[in-house]
């Protein structure tokens, strides 16, 4: 991220949001494949963990990164190249039921898609009113 995002002028706002924009669609992947495949016999149902590292990333503490060469300096508490959310696998099925309910599904879905519109609508705003804070400072 920029000097700018990471500064007090956008802050932790933007870069909660946009992680939350990233997972949310992330997730409706997840949940569109859960959907394709409801009557997959053996399709093991896929769910997004975001929850807890994004509270951690907000509280400031210490997240893991990954280190691809052993000369790469240690970097404290961010996430770089790597969005802190994860896909899981929810269990074993068996093949007579994938354990995915259709209606579960769904509503899952419409969740997902009011909480992206929230999001969405939410660092809309947030931009308007830097927006509107620059071309204040303009005059």
């Amino acid at each position: 991220m920029s000097e700018l995002t990471q500064g007090k002028l956008i802050g932790k706002t933007i870069q909660f949001l946009s992680h939350a924009l990233d997972f949310r669609s992330k997730n409706h992947s997840a949940i569109s494949s859960n959907l394709a495949n409801i009557d997959t016999p053996g399709y093991q149902p896929r769910t997004m963990i975001f929850d807890r590292a994004l509270q951690d990333a907000m509280d400031g503490k210490s997240l893991p990164i990954r280190t691809t060469n052993p000369k790469h300096f240690s970097h404290p508490g961010r996430y770089i190249g790597e969005r802190p959310y994860r896909i899981q696998i929810k269990g074993k099925s068996n093949s007579a039921s994938n354990q995915l309910n259709i209606d579960q599904e769904m509503a899952k879905m419409v969740q997902n898609n009011l909480l992206y519109e929230a999001y969405a609508r939410l660092l809309s705003k947030k931009f308007e009113g830097l927006r509107t804070a620059i071309e204040a400072g303009r005059r």
